[in-house]
């Protein structure tokens, strides 16, 4: 079987769907009856051939058909090029399948009109979804980051689209039964297959990582539990909440570290409006994804205050490394976390709730381990990538099948 991997995100993983894109690719490598095409942006100079072949061996082949930037038009750009390039590409290689990485993205979406190749797509939110996260965790339009700007400004015409793409579209992967449940409302009449999210068990294993002070040599000096968020800094992620958060733990004994590209001109800003001292929290900016893991076991507690989610991997990733998590009751957490069985499920918004529980596990250890080893159990015992890719497999053999 030959697979056209058509993802926006890849290598290096920035975000929830590259995570998803490379956890899946990387399992799939692994079978011998798979020739593997990924089509995707290039992001930075250092990411060539050579560096994703120290990643995939000679496995897979990459195709970087655009750039990737941090802007809102960068996924359009991606579009383009995907039309330009695709039925080249189909015509040398033959493609049995064409898997799309992302449904709001749509980066196949021109040649859903031109190809006969059998296509899935992994819906990991939709556009309506996504925009009312927006709207919940920001009310004010200038105070939202770029992205979050132009995917509003551009929801009229993303919608519409969307509901097009849709139609032309016979077989959709989601990531969580309860989205699963959302699409037949939504009057979607292709098949629908839940796969949920997976992460490496090699790579987010607890035993394996001895020191993880080698990766952040700069938290060594910390003192105190540390409260973690790790994602992007955007309103829709609860940026606000947490720093709000902070302020009302600002006397407590613990320590702030926040991990994530985003807005962060605009957080700065909020450090400064709630008065958080310098000494009470670490920004360590971007942090790649095999330095994740360290990270997560340094700290005590993840906290996840989105307004919007569906099947979040960080989630799985944290509970993975027998972080204790608190994460609100948005999309399919509750999928993933029992609440105050192995995390904490609070309500969006509300940065006394989320200080008020935080207080609650740092002052009860027990409870904190005890939660923190079952939520580990779930996740290996659950939710990890080759399962993830054993079950997308069999959906690609059904859909070639049918061909």
């Amino acid at each position: 079987m030959r697979l056209a991997f058509i993802t926006p995100e890849f290598l290096p993983p920035w975000g929830g769907v590259g995570v998803y894109s490379l956890n899946l690719i990387k399992e799939l490598s692994e079978y011998s009856d798979i020739d593997i095409h990924v089509i995707t942006p290039r992001r930075g100079k250092f990411y060539d051939e050579k560096k994703i072949e120290d990643v995939f061996g000679k496995r897979i082949k990459v195709h970087q058909i655009s750039e990737a930037n941090d802007d809102f038009f960068y996924n359009f750009k991606f579009q383009i090029a995907v039309y330009k390039n695709f039925e080249k590409l189909n015509k040398k290689y033959k493609f049995d399948i064409v898997h799309s990485a992302n449904l709001v993205q749509m980066p196949d979406i021109f040649i859903k009109f031109k190809t006969s190749v059998p296509s899935l797509v992994t819906a990991h939110t939709t556009i309506k979804g996504q925009v009312r996260g927006f709207l919940k965790s920001n009310k004010n339009f200038f105070k939202m980051a770029t992205s979050e700007k132009g995917s509003i400004l551009a929801y009229p015409i993303i919608y519409m689209l969307e509901k097009i793409y849709l139609r032309k579209t016979k077989n959709l992967i989601t990531v969580s039964n309860k989205f699963a449940r959302e699409f037949i409302k939504y009057g979607y009449k292709g098949n629908v297959y839940v796969t949920h999210n997976g992460i490496s068990t090699n790579l987010f294993n607890y035993e394996k990582i001895k020191n993880p002070y080698v990766e952040f040599p700069e938290l060594k000096k910390v003192k105190y539990p540390i409260i973690l968020f790790a994602g992007r800094i955007i309103t829709q992620k609860g940026i606000e909440v947490f720093v709000k958060a902070i302020k009302r733990l600002q006397n407590k004994k613990v320590h702030f570290v926040i991990a994530g590209r985003g807005d962060v001109k605009r957080f700065k800003k909020l450090l400064k409006k709630y008065n958080i001292k310098d000494e009470k929290y670490d920004y360590l900016g971007f942090v790649e994804n095999h330095k994740l893991p360290s990270l997560y076991k340094i700290s005590s507690i993840f906290v996840l205050p989105s307004y919007y989610e569906n099947f979040p991997i960080s989630l799985l990733e944290a509970m993975s490394m027998k972080c204790c998590c608190i994460a609100t009751d948005v999309g399919a957490v509750d999928e993933i976390i029992d609440n105050k069985i192995n995390g904490i499920i609070i309500k969006p918004g509300s940065s006394k709730d989320l200080a008020r529980n935080i207080s609650s596990v740092l002052n009860n250890e027990k409870m904190r381990v005890r939660m923190a080893e079952k939520g580990f159990k779930k996740i290996i015992n659950n939710f990890d990538s080759k399962t993830m890719a054993i079950k997308t497999k069999k959906i690609y053999e059904k859909i070639a099948l049918k061909k």
